[in-house]
């Protein structure tokens, strides 16, 4: 059986960092996050099932995903094996008030 990942905790930070890499680079799944922000992928997991209950990001149809929605993808076309996320409009007001306040 496999260990499961503590529970991590969602903090501001840890939000803004999440939200501003779907905002740079649109829909995205949780492996290619925890590269990019050099995190592991179970606590990534954690923190986008969290973000999604709280409505920050939403799941992103099936289909055929095409490189523009995803720019990490290396394809311009692949048909996704993955659950991918994009920006809910609650993230996008919460990347907003977060810069306002800077």
């Amino acid at each position: 059986m496999r260990n499961l990942s503590k529970e991590i905790e969602l903090t501001d930070d840890l939000k803004m960092r999440i939200l501003r890499h779907f905002k740079k680079y649109g829909a995205d799944y949780a492996k290619s996050i925890g590269r990019d922000l050099e995190m592991n992928k179970r606590d990534v997991c954690e923190a986008l099932k969290k973000l999604f209950s709280e409505g920050y990001i939403e799941k992103r149809n099936s289909g055929m995903l095409k490189r523009k929605e995803a720019r990490l993808k290396k394809r311009v076309v692949t048909t996704p094996h993955h659950t991918y996320y994009v920006l809910s409009e609650k993230g996008r007001q919460f990347l907003r008030e977060g810069d306002e306040s800077k």
